[in-house]
């Protein structure tokens, strides 16, 4: 081999000896396996210590960032959302090495652009009318009136507040979609909803403060609503009428709901098996928007009753499976119950009572966490209720038909301690 292509070799240095890492970190790769003649670089670690200045910093900026902001959009609950939403933002993109002056200044200009956003948005929802068209249609069928209250309420609130509720309850939209719509976190998302509805909930108030009667949305399919009108307002209810579609703002505006019987079934699908021939007319997409509704209500503790189908999809909701035939429980059958003790059905039925069914599903295993709080003498279950609820009862006969006054005074009375 020619001189000018020969290298010299550089000795390997002792285990003992003082050479300079990168030297000896190039000498030990020379010995060991030939993957690769590059260094490979250790990802960068932050420590604890980092971690806790950043958090700290971040902890300490937020009273001066929430003032810029107030001064900015001129609403305080508005400038602490943003706040936290700047504080988000610093936490997944701010570079930790920062040193605390232009940590300040990033979370500073990040707060400003955020607000700058915003006003751009409030401003242009003001130039389109949303609100004004939004309102069409909005407010379920009163039993009494037109609906009118739910109207007013929302044309009482700001034009974001109206923006929120509707895309959260109208439109269906999750938390999720809903901050990314308003370029904001899901956390504060959910804080704007929570303030919209609280302010909704007020206006509503202020709306109905000449009429003291408790607001119980029926959730009703095809059928007369008329024997439940009568059932409820006989016990000093205001009655609102909702269609067999999404409840939307009104369950939002209720202090009760009632799910009706119905002449059509629940479909199987809700609890995963096949269709029996026998079935009646189900209707999958009012199922879905009844166990919304009755989701909906558990979470925000609202008193809800469950009429024949009604207690059937509560069952539902809780992993519950049905029978989609039974024999001789159709055509207003006249029998007894027994109920249990320590339950809404005992303190309002008593220990026995005579009822009217009328269908031919029933519930075959009970939903998890649910208890059994009546039954027919061949075993059936006619009650079921929700622990830890102030109430929450199906009932799988017809009240409305006859004999369920002390439980439509039990639904008020309760509707009313809201």
């Amino acid at each position: 081999m020619s001189g000018h292509n020969r290298r010299a070799r550089r000795p390997l240095p002792s285990p003992n000896s003082q050479a300079p890492a990168a030297t000896r970190s190039r000498a030990l790769g020379a010995t060991g396996p030939k993957t690769s003649s590059r260094p490979v670089s250790q990802p960068a670690i932050v420590s604890t210590d980092v971690t806790a200045s950043f958090d700290q910093q971040l902890l300490e900026a937020q009273p001066t960032v929430t003032a810029r902001l107030r001064r900015i959009v001129g609403d305080p609950s508005l400038a602490e959302d943003l706040c936290q939403e700047t504080v988000v933002r610093a936490w997944r993109r701010a570079p930790r090495e920062l040193p605390p002056e232009r940590l300040r200044a990033w979370l500073h200009r990040t707060a400003t652009n955020l607000a700058f956003d915003e006003l751009r948005r409030r401003a242009r929802r003001d130039e389109v009318g949303y609100d004004d068209d939004a309102l069409t249609g909005v407010g379920a069928p009163d039993a009494s009136g037109a609906g009118d209250d739910v109207r007013a309420a929302l044309a009482a609130l700001t034009p974001h507040q109206r923006l929120v509720l509707l895309l959260r309850f109208e439109q269906g939209l999750s938390l999720r979609e809903l901050g990314a719509l308003l370029d904001v976190g899901e956390d504060a998302a959910r804080k704007r909803v929570a303030r919209a509805r609280e302010a909704f909930a007020a206006a509503l108030d202020d709306v109905r403060a000449h009429d003291t009667r408790p607001t119980i949305l029926l959730l009703m399919g095809r059928e007369d609503p008329t024997a439940y009108t009568e059932w409820l307002e006989a016990a000093g209810a205001r009655v609102r009428i909702q269609g067999p579609d999404k409840v939307g703002l009104d369950l939002a505006g209720a202090d009760a709901l009632v799910l009706s019987g119905s002449t059509t079934d629940v479909h199987p699908r809700t609890y995963g098996e096949r269709l029996d021939p026998r079935s009646v007319d189900p209707d999958l997409t009012r199922d879905l928007c009844d166990l919304a509704a009755l989701r909906m209500a558990l979470r925000d503790d609202i008193p809800v009753v469950g009429v024949c189908r009604g207690s059937q999809l509560l069952s539902v909701l809780f992993g519950g499976k049905l029978s989609q035939h039974v024999e001789r429980h159709a055509g207003n059958h006249a029998h007894e119950v027994a109920t249990a003790g320590e339950s809404a059905a005992r303190r309002a039925l008593g220990t026995r009572t005579d009822v009217v069914s009328d269908h031919h599903q029933a519930v075959r295993s009970v939903g998890q966490g649910l208890r059994v709080t009546a039954t027919a003498p061949d075993g059936m279950v006619e009650a079921l209720e929700v622990p830890g609820r102030r109430l929450a009862l199906g009932l799988q006969w017809h009240p409305e038909r006859g004999g369920g006054e002390a439980l439509a005074d039990l639904l008020v009375h309760t509707a009313a301690a809201a």
